[in-house]
């Protein structure tokens, strides 16, 4: 499937991106030089978006998600993802906002080690979760999801 290659260098990318995030507490999130350079060089600023997006691999991979966000604030968030044989979902209500640049920061309430990062370039709306394992078991099979920055719908498949 074209689409589950791209996935999974957004993870890496995310990966990279969430590493580096070291100031938790503060309005803006400071990222090393090394990791910026890792980010898409066209970003087109603060999320701002309003949607809903369904979709399965072939795989069996599922995610749904209601995500609301105005330069960089979430307002809603309702993400359930689902690897394989599980699902694993993340509520607004039990995230607090800890940052909003370079890319918007959810710390979970239960365990401060978890987050939720979303952010855009030219092309998508990535949403993406780091170290949430314990509050969810299958943290490490959890692919960011695309959004298309237009509409708010699943990120189009791309052909070629």
């Amino acid at each position: 499937m074209i689409l589950k290659p791209f996935r999974l260098a957004v993870m890496l990318l995310s990966t990279l991106t969430l590493l580096a995030c070291n100031t938790p507490n503060s309005a803006t999130t400071t990222l090393p030089e090394s990791v910026m350079q890792q980010l898409p060089q066209k970003n087109t600023g603060p999320v701002s978006v309003k949607g809903s997006c369904k979709q399965r691999e072939v795989d069996g991979y599922g995610d749904k998600i209601k995500l609301e966000v105005e330069k960089n604030d979430v307002k809603a968030l309702d993400w359930t993802a689902q690897p394989r044989g599980s699902a694993c979902r993340f509520e607004l209500k039990n995230f607090t906002q800890t940052s909003n640049q370079p890319i918007a920061d959810l710390q979970s309430k239960k365990d401060k080690k978890c987050h939720v990062y979303i952010w855009q370039d030219d092309d998508h709306i990535t949403v993406a979760v780091y170290a949430c394992k314990k509050l969810c078991r299958s943290n490490d099979k959890i692919l960011p999801v695309l959004l298309d920055p237009k509409t708010g719908n699943c990120q189009p498949k791309k052909s070629g």
